[in-house]
């Protein structure tokens, strides 16, 4: 298997584990209610309290799963170059570019809900042109 081939199995794999861990509904504990009735020496407030910590955490590693790169950026950025590849020559990188259509063919997830409100829109309306790189290295901002 070529080196690249290899790098984008990994990337496939690592962010379609990502979308699974992170996906409302997906099995994790979140406002769902257990049918289990607690201990009987379980006072309300402590059910509550574990409860409510539960939730947090779960909450806390969504959003570290879903934003930090774990030390990975140096592999990713300083040896790799991948923001020069999805930039293009064009842009400022190298190669022809990748569009955001083309990254998602080959698997990459987006999270939606932290997509821009602003984009979100633009989208739905078709105002945003998905084979163009240039869409793919733009800044969005809320």
């Amino acid at each position: 298997m070529k080196s690249g081939a290899v790098i984008r199995s990994f990337i496939v794999s690592f962010l379609g584990l990502a979308v699974i861990l992170t996906a409302p509904g997906c099995g994790m504990i979140g406002t769902q209610t257990s049918s289990v009735s607690p201990a009987p020496s379980a006072s309300p407030a402590a059910t509550d309290s574990t409860l409510d910590n539960t939730r947090r955490m779960v909450e806390e590693g969504r959003r570290t799963f879903r934003s930090d790169t774990f030390g990975s950026e140096a592999f990713w950025g300083d040896t790799l170059q991948l923001h020069r590849a999805i930039a293009g020559d064009k842009h400022g990188g190298g190669g022809a570019g990748v569009s955001p259509k083309a990254a998602l063919a080959v698997g990459l997830k987006v999270d939606s809900e932290a997509l821009p409100a602003s984009l979100v829109d633009q989208i739905q309306k078709g105002a945003v042109n998905l084979d163009d790189p240039a869409t793919s290295s733009t800044r969005w901002s809320a």
